[in-house]
């Protein structure tokens, strides 16, 4: 009797292989850097918890001020969707998911695990490999396409720098993955419709409901999915434009018609968030994307922050580097990516021709390419049109990232097999390099910007509570109080989480408890509330809260710069320290 053995396929192992190095990639160096203001909240609401759980116009200790991150036994889904949405302004999917994951880690030092918060997001991020295989794959009907797509993927360094974020932006770009796997099965469905027998079957009923699912939970996972809902529409509307034209009827065979219902469905299943979005509409937390265009050269920064983010999807330098080394680092990294974004640049420029000698080519590229640029003009087109700058900061670039890497994976495919069409002459050099050895250059060049953004050399925080709190501690010769002026709208409003950042980052590696936490008396703290209505003056509260503490005491207060004289506090020095802008008082007479 002849016992079978069992053997994993080529293309399953290269995919393990590809999911495998993404989430090592994704999972260092996890809790390294800082959790700024964003991943505070997701925290908050993950947890189950409200922002308001923090006590206001009161001196508070540290304990006190982490309430909000503290894990609740008798927290739910539903009050992690209840305070979400009455708070923040996000759709409560991931939130949801993450509340189960974050009941299956333990505290640490009483509050939320800054690991687990960081894992479930580097998780969906390296999840999105195997999707955005299938893309390629199914987009280009080439499974080397959809493996160079996966590999470039695994070692994005856009991807991996979201997908280190205690935030949603992992699962929102895995949910925008796949839904460009059904994008491309519902595309190639049409391939064809034109003449009298379809080459392809029209998507089956099952499959449509499965898409209007996978759309419906983007939507409910972050609004910016319906972008790329829109750039796909766009290409169908392209499609429907070249086979209409010379046969209208065809617009009405079954392939267009099924497609007809998932459009149908997908606008139902984002309408229902409607009254949601209207209650958002004009809140502090919605409005900080706004451009001035009434100054020329603001028109300008939109386009270059969209190339550079195009880049960065596929390889970074180092940015963020102090002192002579770090600069000589910057300076050195960039002379050796450029020329791989260079050859990268010429190389996809050439691959177009070459791709499109094949049938499946040809729609492969009319199809993502139409995918990646419909979703850039749609960019530009909020940026411009509603002078809303979603440009800026490139986060919101998860609408189209996997659509890019599709696109440069489909491209690039054409030079693995090693002909001499596909080898070129290295410039300034007698030498050759075949395709296959530029593709794996491309990828090792993708590899060392991924541990750049790990490191925290690129992609690097924002905020860096940490040398904050050094400031605080060498200029302060007295007990140290550290207050936040919170506005409270009538819309929804987070409370306090760039100060709550502030407090983890002490909690975490100042703690007061420790012998070398530096502090001679543990600091307190005080988050002033500005209501937009208030029953009682807020300068009252601010004068009970500053009565409180023995004089004399250090007033460290962030994003205020008031004479407190009147309150027996004189005005030290004013300035920035790890992006957190700053006011020092000296408080001693009342």
């Amino acid at each position: 009797m002849q016992i079978k053995t069992w053997r994993l396929s080529p293309t399953a192992f290269w995919m393990a292989v590809w999911f495998l190095i993404a989430l090592a990639i994704r999972l260092s160096f996890l809790v390294s850097k800082p959790l700024w203001m964003d991943e505070v909240a997701t925290t908050i609401f993950s947890l189950g918890n409200s922002s308001r759980s923090v006590p206001l116009d009161q001196v508070i200790s540290l304990e006190q001020l982490l309430t909000p991150l503290r894990p609740r036994p008798e927290a739910t889904v539903g009050s992690a969707i209840g305070y979400l949405m009455r708070e923040d302004n996000h759709p409560p999917a991931y939130f949801a998911l993450a509340h189960l994951w974050m009941n299956l880690f333990p505290a640490v030092q009483g509050v939320a695990s800054p690991w687990a918060v960081r894992a479930l997001p580097a998780l969906l991020g390296a999840l999105s490999v195997p999707a955005v295989y299938l893309a390629g794959w199914l987009g280009f009907r080439s499974v080397l396409a959809g493996q160079i797509s996966a590999a470039l993927m695994a070692v994005s360094p856009f991807g991996v720098a979201m997908a280190q974020e205690a935030r949603h932006y992992g699962m929102a770009t895995l949910m925008v993955s796949l839904g460009l796997v059904c994008f491309a099965v519902g595309a190639w469905s049409l391939y064809g419709a034109d003449h009298k027998e379809p080459l392809t079957a029209p998507i089956s009923p099952a499959f449509g409901l499965l898409w209007v699912g996978v759309n419906a939970l983007a939507f409910a996972t972050h609004y910016f999915t319906a972008l790329a809902m829109m750039a796909q529409a766009l290409v169908f509307v392209a499609l429907a434009w070249h086979q209409g034209r010379s046969q209208p009827q065809v617009l009405w065979r079954r392939p267009w018609r099924r497609l007809y219902w998932v459009m149908l469905g997908t606008l139902a299943s984002c309408l229902v968030w409607l009254p949601v979005l209207l209650n958002f509409y004009g809140s502090s937390q919605s409005s900080n994307l706004a451009i001035d265009l009434s100054q020329p050269m603001r028109w300008l920064d939109p386009i270059a922050q969209m190339l550079v983010g195009l880049i960065f999807m596929v390889i970074t330098p180092i940015t963020h580097a102090q002192g002579a080394i770090g600069i000589a680092a910057v300076v050195l990294s960039v002379l050796l990516l450029l020329p791989v974004l260079l050859w990268l640049v010429v190389r996809l420029i050439k691959a177009r021709p070459l791709v499109s000698q094949s049938a499946s080519g040809r729609f492969g590229l009319l199809v993502m390419g139409g995918f990646v640029l419909a979703a850039i003009a749609l960019f530009f087109a909020v940026t411009y049109g509603l002078a809303m700058d979603i440009t800026r900061g490139h986060r919101y670039n998860f609408v189209f990232h996997p659509g890019v890497m599709v696109l440069i994976g489909g491209l690039l495919a054409v030079y693995w097999s090693e002909t001499p069409e596909t080898s070129a002459r290295i410039p300034f050099t007698p030498w050759r390099i075949s395709g296959r050895r530029s593709v794996q250059a491309i990828w090792v060049a993708g590899l060392v910007s991924a541990l750049f953004v790990v490191s925290n050399l690129a992609f690097a925080k924002y905020y860096a509570p940490a040398q904050f709190v050094r400031t605080v501690q060498a200029e302060s010769t007295h007990p140290v109080l550290i207050g936040f002026p919170n506005p409270i709208e009538t819309k929804p409003t987070v409370i306090g989480i760039e100060f709550l950042s502030i407090g983890w980052e002490i909690q975490r590696h100042f703690n007061p408890a420790a012998p070398e936490s530096q502090w001679s008396v543990p600091p307190r703290f005080f988050i002033w509330a500005l209501p937009s209505n208030p029953t009682v003056a807020p300068e009252t509260k601010l004068a009970d809260m500053l009565s409180t503490p023995p004089r004399p005491f250090d007033l460290w207060f962030l994003h205020i710069n008031s004479d407190l004289s009147g309150y027996g506090c004189a005005q030290v020095n004013q300035a920035s320290s790890g992006s957190h802008h700053y006011t020092h008082y000296l408080c001693t007479s009342p």
